[in-house]
């Protein structure tokens, strides 16, 4: 929230109309339980009124047996090809603020 109303700050006089976020699967976040939080937050701040859209970003991973890289399916962490544990996550770490969609106020 401290980093939509610190970029909707640069562009005032302006209404946000909606924030992007990126998510990795490895936070295990519940969009409902998110965009709730988002809106209670966002009630009587230059944000209120906006939508909050996530991009949601796989756990990958690469073998360091076999060197398969891919996808990490269900709970088990482990090679998608030789089924080894001794992988090293590649992606899914990712939270942060993608991007802003404003609608300029009246230049007047």
């Amino acid at each position: 929230m401290q980093a939509v109303l610190a970029e909707l700050k640069k562009v005032q006089p302006s209404r946000l109309v909606r924030a992007r976020i990126v998510a990795g699967g490895l936070h295990q976040l519940v969009s409902a339980n998110l965009t709730f939080a988002y809106k209670v937050l966002t009630k009587e701040t230059p944000a209120a009124g906006s939508f909050l859209s996530i991009r949601r970003v796989p756990i990958t991973a690469e073998c360091r047996q076999c060197h398969w890289r891919g996808k990490i399916r269900g709970a088990l962490f482990a090679c998608g090809r030789c089924k080894s544990g001794d992988i090293e996550i590649t992606g899914g770490r990712e939270l942060y603020l993608d991007s802003i969609e404003v609608e300029q106020g009246d230049p007047s």
